[in-house]
């Protein structure tokens, strides 16, 4: 039975692959930039002023690594995925794990770059990248989990000759359209609601790297396991199983939305020399605004 689809999974999936490699790249040199300047300005610095540069290096590069980490493994899934295009039932599931995976690399990516900013000092633009990854990028890269749920309908409901039930397709554009009222709601009033207080944002930002990481992980074995199942070429998974993926592919996007959103800070105060008022709060890191 044909089960061909007019998506090109195979060579999308090595154009995906080559990308990842090439973002991966630009993540260990941002990691050395980082780690380099970190050291300069140590060496720089008074001996009275505040510690800031260790403290945004101990906060951004478990993002910049984990990013780094994300984005290898998502270029090695993409190439998996790219050799068992042939089966097309399996790919378009395949292709919705990885894109998992890739979305949440990519967020990192994103991140890391914002904390890069704050180490920079350049906090008017650290603060509009923030608003833009936690507002818009995490809705793009939903809609791009959702996009690859169309490839798995147009294998899996094709064979049986009927069309993607009303209830699948209305959970789709509902969570689409509820997180897209969000996004744009939160961007407008981004400054005028609360914020976190009395959290330690260096532990909360390792643990949400950490977590970031073992999830992109669990999306690679996810596909090797998905490589083995079934015997035809067509054969796909129940559609219980896309449907849970854009689950957790909501709730990773709207959680690290959320974080990204609650735990901004008020703007720094530049440090002034000479100052009797003691060494900052480790909690008000400039990473945490």
């Amino acid at each position: 039975m044909n089960c061909e689809i007019p998506f090109d999974i195979a060579q999308t999936s090595q154009l995906y692959s080559q990308l990842t490699g090439v973002l991966a790249g630009f993540s260990f040199t941002a990691i050395v930039i980082a780690i380099s300047r970190t050291l300069e300005g140590a060496r720089q610095t008074a001996p009275d002023a505040p510690d800031e540069v260790k403290g945004s290096l101990d906060e951004a590069l478990p993002v910049m690594v984990c990013s780094f980490l994300g984005l290898v493994i998502s270029s090695l899934t993409y190439s998996a995925i790219a050799g068992d295009a042939k089966n097309t039932g399996r790919a378009s599931i395949e292709e919705l794990v990885g894109g998992l995976a890739f979305s949440i690399s990519g967020i990192l990516m994103f991140y890391s770059i914002v904390l890069m900013l704050y180490m920079a000092k350049s906090d008017d633009a650290a603060k509009h990248g923030r608003m833009i990854l936690g507002q818009f990028i995490t809705l793009v890269s939903f809609a791009y989990i959702c996009n690859g749920i169309n490839d798995y309908n147009e294998v899996h409901f094709r064979l049986d000759g009927k069309p993607v039930p009303d209830w699948e397709t209305g959970i789709i554009y509902g969570l689409l359209g509820l997180f897209s009222i969000y996004s744009i709601a939160g961007y407008l009033i981004y400054d005028k609601l609360w914020r976190l207080s009395g959290t330690d944002h260096q532990r909360a930002i390792k643990r949400l790297a950490t977590a970031s990481l073992l999830t992109v992980i669990a999306c690679a074995v996810g596909v090797g396991v998905f490589s083995a199942y079934g015997s035809k070429p067509c054969d796909t998974p129940p559609p219980w199983v896309p449907i849970s993926l854009m689950g957790v592919s909501f709730l990773v996007s709207v959680g690290f939305s959320v974080w990204l959103f609650l735990s901004r800070k008020e703007e720094r105060r530049p440090w002034r020399g000479g100052s009797s008022s003691g060494p900052s709060d480790p909690s008000s890191s400039p990473l945490s605004a």
